[in-house]
């Protein structure tokens, strides 16, 4: 957490900051995370609902000036110029602080529906809001991203008291502890990268929450459990939803609620009539932006 490494007053720090669309946080983050040892913060900047093309969406990551060199300014700045490629991006601003100037800054929640992202556990949450704390720079899935914010509406519209999830592809684990949040009994987050199994274990006892178990898995592999989940979610890619839709079928029953976003509007037809093809059922779909989540059954 940046508030701990910044606790020396008397420590100089260099911050480099970007704004970008909302939609594209994710990687942005990341690759912060990757030069920057992970003390990356993400602030959002005016109405989220202003559209994901607008720059509403600032991340900050920070190094010790002792240690800033030349190589690590590059690095940035050549994969902001990769991202710049796909994606509308400010310049980076480059500032030299005083770690008790960050004890003046705020930086608040993200909000869905009734759940408070909170960047840090000290984070105050918000009278009548339920939180969830999620470290920025540990893994996919900080709230930002227009699927995520779509499957925790879908999780809250569809979960039930003391239903066991299953949660492909977890990332920083945000929806296997939202659907905890929402009732749920159990969640098995499964994700092929270590970093995600380990920062969902870690954002579920910061979140304060139990029955959230995270295992290493290849999704396009055999899946492996000794339960018959009451509802999968899979906020995947195309990519994946090919490779590993029989899987994910096989492990349903006929009541068993999947959430499937991931998916860009331009492929929703493909992937719909893939879900069809192999026995699913679309109940439900949200769209936002460029990407849809859909609900789906079994085809009884």
């Amino acid at each position: 957490m940046v508030r701990s490494i910044l606790a020396d007053k008397s420590s100089i720090w260099i911050k480099y900051s970007v704004k970008v669309p909302a939609e594209f946080v994710e990687p942005v983050v990341r690759m912060f995370s990757k030069f920057l040892t992970h003390n990356v913060y993400v602030e959002q900047l005016g109405d989220p609902e202003d559209g994901v093309e607008k720059l509403n969406t600032r991340v900050s990551g920070f190094s010790p000036k002792k240690n800033t060199t030349n190589k690590l300014e590059s690095n940035l700045k050549s994969g902001l110029l990769l991202f710049s490629g796909v994606f509308d991006l400010s310049e980076i601003f480059i500032e030299e602080i005083n770690s008790d100037v960050w004890e003046k800054q705020k930086f608040e929640p993200i909000e869905i529906n009734d759940i408070q992202i909170l960047p840090s556990k000290d984070h105050s949450l918000k009278k009548g809001y339920i939180g969830i704390v999620i470290e920025p720079s540990m893994a996919f899935g900080t709230g930002h991203h227009p699927t995520t914010k779509m499957c925790i509406s879908l999780i809250k519209k569809y979960v039930s008291n003391n239903f066991n999830v299953l949660d492909l592809g977890c990332g920083s684990g945000i929806l296997g502890i939202a659907s905890i949040k929402y009732g749920a009994k159990y969640c098995l987050s499964l994700d092929i990268e270590e970093e995600s199994v380990k920062a969902t274990k870690q954002n579920s006892i910061d979140s304060k929450v139990k029955g959230i178990e995270s295992k290493q898995l290849d999704l396009t592999q055999s899946i492996d459990i000794n339960f018959v989940p009451e509802m999968i979610i899979g906020n995947l890619n195309s990519y994946l939803f090919k490779e590993g839709i029989k899987n994910i079928v096989n492990l349903m029953s006929k009541d068993t609620i999947m959430i499937a976003s991931g998916i860009l509007i331009e492929n929703y037809k493909e992937i719909n009539k893939l879900f069809i093809d192999n026995g699913l059922l679309e109940i439900d779909k949200q769209e936002n932006g460029d990407w849809a989540a859909l609900v789906l059954q079994k085809n009884a």
